[in-house]
């Protein structure tokens, strides 16, 4: 599907099947939510922002979402709404090779370069960055990084340098600031986190919120023996609850919560008890469980309860 704007701000798009729409990984990366009377025209205002490379489309409601987003940080989900589509920009090297680093009159009105005032040759537009051949999305936290532009500078993000010189992954730039009577100096580190905090299960399930009082599931078969590291998401929340819900919330008979203190140093780990609550007994069963401070979000590392119907809660 080409969309109908100017001839040199074109592009080009390939459709889902319809009933699924556009889950973004991290919220900043919706640039768009409005209503527009068609899919074609919600392909239109796509083509006409630079930043757009995924759209979502319902055409019973009329939404339509844009994502400075594609496929690596981001999903396309089924959903209920058997009207909604996605749409992605179709790219390839040649878009790029032929006016990278050049004049700014080969860019000019181009949606995939723009012309840098610094230097007055066409370049990669922000939040991407020019790997050599195609101008990709900028990475997020904890994501892998082979260059040292690789990273959403925007976001406070650097690629990390490790001991022996090699480029690792995406990390928050900290800054500390020491002063004496006669100086004052500022030193920038980069925080190294484990390998939980970017290889995680995210779970945006809102039934597991404490307020959700409908039908009651488990969680005994879910996250096996050993552990999965997950993140809530979404309608999910963000955390797990440190109080007791009242049962058969969070569509449990038994609702689980954190009995314990969350890990407040970036990277660090705390290992505590989930309780169940049931039967005038705030803790009738426990569990052990892992917590990961990832800087921005916590991880869990949870394992299947001891029965059922006892569920994992989130906030």
């Amino acid at each position: 599907m080409s969309s109908p704007a100017h001839a040199i701000y074109s592009s080009t798009f390939s459709l889902s099947l319809q009933g699924h729409e556009f889950q973004p990984q991290y919220g900043v990366q919706l640039i768009f939510n409005e209503t527009a009377e068609s899919l074609l025209l919600c392909s239109v205002v796509c083509n006409q922002n630079p930043s757009c490379l995924t759209f979502d489309y319902d055409s019973s409601s009329h939404h339509c979402r844009l994502f400075e987003a594609d496929l690596t940080n981001g999903a396309i989900i089924a959903v209920a709404s058997q009207t909604s589509i996605v749409g992605s920009v179709i790219l390839s090297a040649s878009l790029y090779a032929s006016m990278y680093n050049q004049s700014c009159s080969a860019c000019r009105e181009n949606r995939y370069q723009t012309c840098s005032s610094t230097t007055n040759t066409c370049q990669c537009p922000g939040n991407s960055y020019w790997n050599g051949s195609m101008c990709p999305l900028q990475l997020f936290e904890n994501a892998v990084c082979g260059q040292i532009d690789a990273c959403r500078s925007d976001l406070n993000l650097s690629c990390v340098i490790n001991s022996y010189g090699e480029l690792t992954q995406c990390s928050i730039a900290t800054t500390t600031t020491s002063t004496t009577s006669t100086m004052t100096t500022t030193s920038t580190t980069s925080i190294l986190l484990p390998v939980q905090c970017s290889s995680y299960t995210t779970i945006s399930d809102a039934t597991r919120r404490i307020s959700y009082t409908g039908t009651s599931t488990c969680d005994s078969s879910l996250f096996g023996t050993t552990g999965t590291w997950v993140r809530f998401v979404s309608s999910a929340g963000a955390t797990m609850p440190t109080s007791a819900p009242s049962t058969h919330t969070c569509g449990s008979d038994a609702p689980g919560w954190y009995n314990g203190v969350y890990p407040s140093t970036a990277g660090s780990t705390t290992t505590g008890t989930v309780c169940y609550n049931y039967s005038g007994n705030t803790c009738n069963w426990s569990n052990s469980i892992q917590i990961t401070d990832c800087s921005t979000f916590y991880v869990f590392d949870l394992i299947n309860t001891p029965l059922c119907n006892l569920r994992y809660c989130t906030v």
